[in-house]
């Protein structure tokens, strides 16, 4: 599902309205040996960017606050769920398993990892 339009190879755009700027390290040159300037870094909105303000949390209700904050507990469940998935990579984010690779909780639809496959199982 894509949230924006595609960009350099094919990948999904993930804010609309976001523009890629392309950099360099260094003076580039191309096949008509004609040296190019390495272009500024960074992000650039589209001038029909919406600004919408976020409100201070100490103004929201306990029950938005719930709903928008994630808790102590969950994070430290998402964090040895987190370090069980870079194990299982080998501690290596370049190994890290694809969607393709992952099996498919038949009650939620949502992806596991392999490293929770025989959670699936039981």
């Amino acid at each position: 599902s894509s949230l924006g339009e595609h960009q350099d190879g094919g990948r999904p755009n993930p804010i609309p309205g976001l523009v890629r700027v392309t950099s360099c390290d260094s003076t580039d040159s191309d096949d008509d040996g004609i040296e190019r300037r390495p272009s500024p870094r960074g992000v650039s909105f589209s001038p029909r960017a919406k600004v919408q303000r976020i409100p201070h949390s100490s103004s929201l209700s306990s029950m938005q606050r719930r709903r928008m904050y994630t808790s102590s507990l969950e994070v430290r469940r998402n964090k040895i769920r987190n370090k069980r998935e870079y194990r299982y990579d080998g501690y290596d984010w370049r190994n890290a398993a694809e969607e393709c690779d992952m099996g498919v909780d038949m009650v939620t639809g949502e992806l596991v990892h392999p490293a929770h496959e025989h959670e699936l199982l039981a």
